[in-house]
């Protein structure tokens, strides 16, 4: 299965510095960034179909972000904007019906997963990082994928390293509430509280450690579907949300969780993982990408979007095999949609109410 996958460009450069360190699990005496900047300069990363419509048909968007003079002004305008201007604003509010209308927009919100009712001062700060990148937003031309999987791709290796150097990962252990010491100009976590099963625990901390804390995760209380059964929405309590709050709480300075997690009709998110056994299916899928989803190098290079879709349903196939034990026969197919809570067009249900299958369905 498949949670979805970062896309990768060139300035990731914290990840960069890093896997520089870690050595490579494929190519001995090499680093994973070496096996990944080899694998991207042999095999470059771009769409030959960045978008269909009339089921599988080219939707002609043709590299051209379709801008009118009024939403290229809006769109320096948000850009030039201080961060103060955007706070409190949806994208709807922020741009006219002329932006939301074009093949930017289109590029954009299903390449970063945005709905217009999001944030408009994410939408800048996105702007801001990814500004190198609008020439090859058209064709993910900017983008650099791993060989397999990011899971067997990156965190593996840096999860073997770092086991070789003494870091003991413990699993199923709840972290509950951190204490601070908080005075003026200094904030100090000095405990660790945790649960294990029915065991409640403590970490002392002391000025010379470092806490590294994850909060709000995107996939906090994910459920897992199958082929005859569809996810489920898990509202909470929800351990990594319910930690920040509780950290929140203690000083405003740690920031408004329910900013981004009060509302979860409009922050929900639904994906897919198809694995094709039906000989027929990669050859439809050789006709959308325009070239050989076998061949072990790029095949859609990036998502391809169904224009016309009522679930604003988007599809990729990487590198195959995606994961290193794949049967070399079967194509792993990756897919998620913006309107997981309209009907689809072929299955007249909504994303969220359908089982594996009906995605499939859908999809095909």
């Amino acid at each position: 299965m498949i949670r979805g996958g970062r896309e990768i460009e060139d300035h990731f450069e914290c990840l960069w510095d890093l896997f520089r360190s870690i050595p490579s699990l494929e190519i001995e005496g090499a680093s994973v960034l070496d096996e990944f900047y080899w694998l991207n300069k042999d095999d470059p990363n771009y769409s030959l179909q960045r978008a269909t419509v009339s089921r599988g048909q080219d939707a002609h968007t043709d590299g051209l972000f379709t801008l009118t003079d009024k939403a290229q002004k809006e769109l320096l305008a948000i850009f030039l904007a201080s961060r103060e201007e955007m706070e409190n604003k949806r994208i709807d509010e922020a741009f006219g019906k002329e932006f939301l209308n074009s093949n930017f927009w289109l590029y954009w919100r299903t390449m970063f997963a945005f709905q217009e009712w999001h944030s408009a001062l994410e939408m800048k700060l996105y702007l801001h990082r990814f500004i190198h990148h609008i020439s090859g937003l058209p064709d993910f031309s900017a983008l650099k994928f791993t060989k397999y999987n990011q899971y067997e791709s990156l965190v593996l290796p840096l999860c073997k390293w770092l086991e070789e150097q003494g870091v003991a990962f413990r699993y199923g252990v709840e972290v509950t509430d951190v204490d601070f010491e908080i005075q003026p100009g200094c904030k100090q976590a000095t405990r660790i509280h945790w649960q294990e099963g029915s065991i409640a625990g403590r970490v002392d901390l002391g000025t010379d450690d470092l806490v590294f804390m994850t909060i709000g995760s995107l996939t906090e209380n994910s459920d897992q579907g199958d082929h005859h059964t569809p996810a489920r929405l898990d509202e909470g309590p929800a351990p990594a949300w319910n930690l920040w709050r509780r950290i929140a709480a203690k000083d405003v300075a740690f920031g408004r969780p329910d900013v981004f997690g009060g509302n979860i009709p409009a922050t929900k998110w639904e994906s897919a993982t198809i694995t094709t056994l039906d000989a027929r299916i990669p050859e439809y899928i050789r006709k959308v990408a325009k070239r050989d989803p076998f061949s072990g190098k790029v095949v859609t290079g990036g998502i391809v979007t169904a224009k016309d879709s009522s679930w604003l349903l988007s599809w990729t196939v990487n590198r195959q095999p995606h994961f290193k034990r794949q049967p070399s026969d079967q194509i792993v197919v990756w897919l998620y949609c913006l309107f997981v809570d309209k009907p689809g067009d072929f299955v007249k249900k909504p994303m969220q109410a359908c089982t594996g299958e009906e995605i499939t369905q859908e999809w095909l």
